[in-house]
């Protein structure tokens, strides 16, 4: 998979190549896919199926950052993931390109009549858009699937939507499985995840009083938004180190702001600066504030032991 960013007002994606156009013909489909959950990846794969029918190239055009970020930060989601995640989950599904534009103001003032001949049909050259159900484009979202498909037919490419992916009768959605990480109820966003949920993030210098009690942590960087309820979990790091994670602002300490900080389990290598997979497996109890170092040292005893059953069988 090529990740690229395509220059949009003399801006790119940092961190990812810059192109102004893709040569070859491709099948795209566009959207947000925070999470790369099962219904991103049932539209995925059919993307695959349609694009092999045509000889096509696969191509997943997405934003960054996220547009309500830009549009109405009050109304900006959490986070299930950075971009580097989104890649990595994007690489696992063997795509030919995921591109990226660069969302500012300005792009959010394109009309939808030319975000379908400048970006999709000149700049990605498109020969067909699969999209879901509810797809909406352009300036305040004023473009339709029937626009898109008026517009597809005079340019020469193919429109196609799918119908809502649905497990157990819900609509598998970024929104859905946010609110069941804010709940704690991981098990449950497993199942719309199609995995574990997890971040991959550097470690940081924290402020060393985890080491202070004997309780080492790894702190992870840029954990401020993210969709999980403040408290303890069990973990696995790096797929097979058992681990227990405090998500939140540490009250016993007067912290202000949240952090994800990790105790691995039977482990005191140096991990600074390195960047560290971590999957939530289990919530275990809500973030509170203790009164005083001992009745903390007590229940983090008591939550390793609990991780250790969980996790061990």
């Amino acid at each position: 998979m090529r990740a690229l960013s395509l220059k949009w007002d003399s801006q790119c994606v940092k961190s990812l190549e810059c192109v102004e156009n893709i040569q070859e013909s491709t099948a795209v489909t566009v959207g947000n896919f925070d999470g790369i959950h099962l219904g991103h990846r049932f539209l995925i794969e059919k993307l695959k199926e349609e694009a092999k029918k045509r000889n096509l190239k696969t191509l997943v055009l997405s934003f960054h950052p996220h547009p309500l970020k830009v549009l109405s930060p009050k109304q900006s989601p959490c986070e299930l993931t950075n971009l580097e995640e989104k890649l990595n989950l994007l690489e696992a599904l063997s795509i030919d390109y995921a591109v990226f534009i660069r969302f500012d103001e300005k792009f959010s003032l394109m009309k939808a009549d030319d975000f379908i001949r400048e970006i999709l049909y000149k700049r990605l050259s498109a020969k067909f858009l699969l999209v879901g159900y509810d797809w909406r484009f352009g300036y305040r979202r004023e473009g339709e699937i029937e626009l898109a498909k008026e517009l597809g037919e005079k340019l020469g490419f193919e429109v196609m939507s799918v119908e809502p992916f649905k497990i157990n009768g819900h609509i598998v959605s970024s929104t859905l499985i946010r609110r069941l990480l804010h709940s704690g109820r991981l098990e449950e966003a497993q199942v719309y995840l199609g995995r574990h949920y997890w971040v991959k993030r550097k470690v940081v210098k924290g402020d060393g009083r985890g080491s202070s009690i004997g309780v080492p942590t790894a702190n992870l960087e840029g954990t401020e938004n993210l969709c999980l309820k403040e408290g303890v979990y069990a973990v696995l790091v790096e797929e097979s180190l058992l681990g227990v994670a405090n998500y939140g602002y540490r009250p016993t300490f007067g912290g202000r702001r949240k952090v994800l900080e990790v105790h691995i389990l039977d482990f005191n290598e140096n991990l600074r600066s390195k960047k560290i997979k971590v999957e939530f497996v289990k919530f275990l109890r809500e973030e509170k504030k203790f009164n005083s170092l001992e009745e903390l040292k007590k229940q983090i005893k008591q939550d390793i032991e609990l991780t250790r059953s969980l996790l061990l069988g």
